[in-house]
């Protein structure tokens, strides 16, 4: 790849944010491209953000950013967007925290989408910090892709399933159904 053509992390970056925040995808691909693994394959899925449709990568190698060298929770909210898709748990779920209470349409898919995480601690950490996410934002999101959040709680039941009935023998106690079942009343 000659250092003019598009790069797959950039281009991923701007699918990731609606059009309207352009310039946000824009700060996260200044910040992150020290850190990132280019030539790592990106795979994405497509969602609604008030009316527009985005591609969320479904999982972003940060092989560069290692904590405690990089102070994560000082990092721009559109980064830590992109850094809640990386391939370390770690990095998703420190994040993820980072991102609860945020008040940004384009911010909370990034937080919904991680309760069908196969990570537990991560599911946990969205789980309690239900109260202080924005309940009117998190309902258009669920009113706006109504599918990819029937898929993800297929996801969260088959993550229950196989690593976490032995914590959870009730499907509906496990945190990752707990909350997306919260959130989606907030829809109805």
């Amino acid at each position: 790849m000659d250092q003019n053509s598009p790069k797959p992390f950039a281009e991923a970056a701007r699918a990731a944010f609606p059009a309207a925040n352009r310039a946000l995808a824009e700060q996260a691909i200044s910040y992150l491209t020290p850190f990132v693994d280019d030539t790592y394959r990106i795979r994405s899925s497509e969602l609604d953000i008030l009316g527009q449709r985005v591609r969320l990568p479904g999982r972003l190698h940060f092989p560069g950013l290692i904590p405690p060298h990089i102070a994560i929770d000082s990092m721009p909210q559109p980064a830590l967007c992109l850094v809640a898709r990386a391939t370390d748990g770690y990095l998703r779920q420190r994040a993820v925290a980072s991102l609860l209470g945020v008040e940004e349409a384009w911010a909370a898919p990034y937080v919904a989408t991680l309760l069908a995480d196969y990570v537990r601690e991560i599911v946990e950490v969205i789980h309690n910090g239900l109260p202080e996410l924005n309940r009117e934002l998190y309902a258009n999101l669920v009113r706006e892709n109504r599918t990819p959040f029937r898929t993800l709680r297929a996801r969260a039941t088959s993550y229950w399933d196989a690593y976490h009935r032995h914590l959870y023998p009730e499907k509906l106690d496990y945190p990752g159904l707990k909350a997306l079942h919260e959130i989606e009343t907030w829809a109805a």
